[in-house]
């Protein structure tokens, strides 16, 4: 008995959508694992990071006392933000937004998730801090995509490669994706001015169940290196110039460094 025309048309057409909606509801299976707490697993890892004449010449120019916006409590950039290892982030999707929260210097984005908007005319993805850049998202699959431009000159990171620099001509696309527990983002940078070409730094994270992000309570009294130097007077009379073991706070967050401080009588 021969099938009527066209079953096997029907029967393979059918085939066909149920392989497409396994894949849809499997990509957002793997979109709706990138919400939750996730902590800092390892180090991030840089490619292709390769500065620029001008590059050079800006990060030798850097001094960590006097030109880290961490003293006064403000996120140098989104990269920077995310290299802190202690303090945990947190993405929460919604139909139209993707909200990242970051406990480092109480960092809080909003991204609009808009096809045919371009970064440029995004909004500021953090009101306090509209020098981090405008920023819109959309997906690639499973993969969260958040591109940003429109970010402020200045100093680029301060802990995993110290002093690198930021032109106004710095853009940047993130690639969020996860796998069961853990998650990976990778942020190419694109930076004409002081990089010669684009460079990747990949933050990889572990969920933490019932984790929470807390408040920061950043405040230049307490991030600045000077509240640790001694008053006039209680300076000792002899000069010196043995390096000291200071403490350099930013919020909640300390870095033991030795610095050479000068003592003038």
């Amino acid at each position: 008995m021969s099938a009527r025309p066209g079953t096997w048309q029907r029967l393979r057409a059918a085939v066909l959508l149920t392989l497409v909606a396994a894949g849809t509801v499997h990509a957002q299976d793997q979109r709706t694992a990138l919400d939750g707490v996730w902590i800092l697993a390892a180090s991030a890892k840089y490619d292709d990071l390769e500065l620029t004449p001008a590059g050079e010449a800006a990060r030798a120019k850097y001094d960590y006392l006097t030109n880290d916006p961490g003293m006064r409590c403000i996120p140098a950039s989104i990269t920077r933000v995310m290299h802190t290892p202690s303090p945990p982030i947190e993405v929460r999707q919604h139909a139209d937004r993707v909200e990242i929260n970051y406990e480092f210097m109480d960092v809080h984005r909003r991204v609009p998730i808009k096809g045919g908007l371009a970064a440029r005319d995004a909004p500021y993805a953090v009101a306090a801090h509209p020098h981090l850049g405008r920023s819109v998202a959309r997906y690639e699959g499973e993969t969260l995509i958040i591109e940003t431009a429109g970010i402020g000159a200045g100093v680029h990171d301060t802990l995993g490669m110290p002093g690198l620099p930021q032109s106004s001509e710095m853009r940047t696309v993130e690639r969020l994706v996860a796998n069961g527990n853990r998650m990976e983002i990778a942020v190419t940078h694109f930076d004409p001015v002081f990089y010669t070409k684009p460079y990747v730094a990949t933050f990889s994270y572990l969920r933490l169940p019932g984790g929470k992000i807390l408040p920061w309570d950043c405040t230049p009294e307490e991030a600045n290196y000077e509240r640790f130097l001694p008053k006039k007077s209680q300076r000792p009379t002899p000069k010196s110039q043995t390096p000291n073991r200071v403490r350099l706070g930013v919020g909640s967050w300390e870095l033991g460094v030795d610095v050479p401080l000068r003592i003038d009588t």
